[in-house]
């Protein structure tokens, strides 16, 4: 998922963020420029300043997002805002499948869940926001209980 936003120690400048929700790698790119990533400890991005000095921004996870903060010179700053704690609630509920399918209900809940976080953050209606949420919220369930229908009959 890519996400658009801007760092206060570079106000001229915008940045877009793409993290892969299977790897928890990311891509950070400068003005439509990719932005190298450091090999040493915390694999730090190397953004480079009006004066061309490198300033390091290291991605820091923050649970239960996937979209890292970037902490610069010991300041956390989020990429993304915040949900609100009853759309992490609301958003979640397809992990429960992990209590009733085992791997592959938590595995299909789990990629739900991502799903959700991101439509919430999406811009546009709200009202369509929750719509959308509680249609991938249906779609796994029945998803999860297909599959279960067909392993089993197959297995018997």
């Amino acid at each position: 998922m890519k996400h658009t936003f801007q760092l206060q120690d570079f106000p001229n400048s915008y940045f877009e963020i793409e993290t892969s929700i299977f790897t928890g790698k990311s891509k950070l790119l400068k003005n439509n420029i990719q932005v190298e990533q450091s090999t040493e400890k915390g694999r730090p991005f190397l953004i480079p300043n009006e004066t061309g000095e490198l300033i390091k921004a290291f991605p820091k996870q923050s649970f239960p997002d996937t979209v890292p903060a970037l902490e610069i010179n010991g300041v956390k700053n989020q990429i993304v805002a915040k949900l609100q704690w009853f759309q992490y609630v609301l958003g979640g509920l397809p992990i429960l499948l992990l209590f009733v399918g085992g791997a592959i209900g938590g595995a299909i809940g789990a990629v739900a869940a991502v799903t959700n976080f991101n439509i919430f953050r999406q811009e546009g209606s709200e009202t369509l926001k929750y719509l959308k949420v509680a249609g991938v919220i249906l779609a796994t369930y029945t998803l999860y209980f297909v599959l279960a229908t067909i392993i089993s009959t197959s297995i018997k």
